[in-house]
């Protein structure tokens, strides 16, 4: 029987009693102990890791001669598209930066011109109800100074199928219907505060002092339309005053006090 060089713990159980006493522990291993025998099983471990080395090595120099470059000029080439790859990151980081300023200065933009276009609604809202009020006032021959600021209070613009209109609105905020329910007008709001005692005065013919003689408007012209010195400042205020007598048939007069 041919003894191995190198056996296991379980190869070695399986030897008959008188063999098993040639072989020593080494490293979990039972290895020949015979005079004259050398174990070299780490030299041909070690013979066979170089000869791998060896055809890794003459595989790749194979490779390297399908491209026709030297393994220098490979490295080389390496080196570059490392240095390519890492200018490219740096340049994507370059531009994240500019993409984050461009993405804060587009939301300056937008923000400065949803103001712009906020100012502009309110501007437009302003002119629609002086325009409204004040026409409805003529027409009722009441006194705008007077009355102008309570109309205004009680009405706003609302947006309806992409116009504007001017709504008379209760205490709520919610518009005010009339006995047909339908919306009610500013002139119908008007007329309801020329039949009232608190703003009955305000109106051409209606006003009376305590004595019951007509009140004083000092020297404000019989079927004038007057406005105020501060209101005939504002431009649109005064557009629309003017557009507003004209259609009620009277003359535009700035009161003096």
């Amino acid at each position: 029987m041919a003894l191995k060089l190198r056996i296991s713990a379980e190869e070695l159980a399986g030897l008959p009693e008188g063999i098993r006493e040639f072989y020593e522990e080494n490293n979990g291993a039972f290895v020949l102990s015979v005079d004259g025998i050398e174990d070299t099983s780490g030299l041909k471990s070690a013979l066979e890791k170089e000869r791998k080395t060896a055809r890794e090595l003459e595989k790749l120099a194979r490779q390297y001669q399908g491209l026709g470059k030297s393994p220098e000029e490979i490295a080389e080439l390496v080196k570059a598209q490392e240095e390519l790859e890492k200018s490219k990151l740096e340049q994507k980081g370059e531009w994240e930066k500019l993409k984050a300023q461009l993405l804060e200065s587009h939301k300056k933009e937008l923000a400065a011109r949803d103001e712009a276009v906020q100012q502009m609604k309110g501007t437009l809202e302003s002119y629609l109800v002086d325009a409204a009020a004040t026409e409805a006032i003529a027409a009722a021959k009441g006194i705008p100074q007077l009355l102008l600021p309570h109309v205004k209070s009680a009405v706003k613009v609302i947006e309806e199928d992409g116009k504007y209109q001017v709504r008379v609105v209760g205490p709520d905020g919610s518009p005010r219907m009339n006995a047909k329910g339908e919306f009610l007008g500013i002139k119908d709001f008007v007329s309801e505060m020329r039949e009232s005692e608190v703003f009955s005065r305000a109106f051409e013919g209606t006003g009376t002092t305590g004595s019951g003689t007509p009140a004083n408007r000092g020297n404000v012209r019989p079927g004038s339309f007057i406005l105020s010195r501060e209101d005939a400042k504002d431009p649109m205020k005064y557009r629309a005053a003017r557009e507003a007598a004209a259609k009620a048939g009277q003359e535009l007069q700035i009161a003096t006090e």
